[in-house]
């Protein structure tokens, strides 16, 4: 009875201590939407009639939703800018900081690809991709021409000869000595 008294405080203390926690306890236990199980969020037939309540669905408002073109063929599921999670601000209190996404935010349908381990949609870099391709073709270009001109001329270390003091007398060898 001890041990589950000790588990049950230190549980409440931790999910106390994490805001987190609370705050997403909160945010599902005070809506009034179905539970997510998958079946009930599969994109359905798009009706000009039900926009607003599609809007809804998606957690998008009346005038942000637009549907896929149908050439997509995903049904009513929203036409979302693709955004990345590295073009969203870092500092922002995400729900879920691995995605940067927030509860109840529609996903992009092409969410997989979208990640920050693949390309990154809306991410300013440095350098445009095919200007950083052309730099390092260049580089590598430059460096086997340096190496190609450079291999007709061999390089090797100088040395001199070995200097003892009295040229031409053995100091030393490796055979056995004579004994007398």
């Amino acid at each position: 009875m001890a041990l589950a008294m000790n588990l049950g405080r230190l549980s409440n203390q931790s999910l106390l201590r994490n805001k987190g926690y609370l705050y997403n306890a909160v945010r599902c236990g005070s809506d009034d939407t179905p539970p997510p199980w998958n079946y009930l969020w599969q994109p359905g037939k798009y009706s000009k009639k039900d926009h607003d309540k599609i809007a809804e669905k998606y957690h998008l408002h009346p005038k942000e939703y637009k549907p896929l073109p149908e050439s997509a063929c995903m049904g009513d599921y929203p036409d979302l800018p693709m955004i990345g999670p590295g073009a969203k601000d870092p500092y922002y209190p995400y729900d879920l900081p691995v995605y940067k996404k927030n509860y109840h935010e529609t996903l992009h349908h092409k969410f997989d690809i979208m990640t920050e381990m693949h390309y990154d949609f809306g991410y300013k870099h440095r350098f445009e991709p095919h200007i950083g391709a052309l730099i390092c073709i260049t580089f590598m270009a430059a460096f086997a021409l340096v190496f190609y001109i450079g291999h007709k001329y061999p390089t090797f270390v100088p040395v001199m000869e070995k200097q003892y003091p009295y040229k031409g007398q053995v100091h030393y060898t490796f055979e056995p000595a004579d004994e007398k």
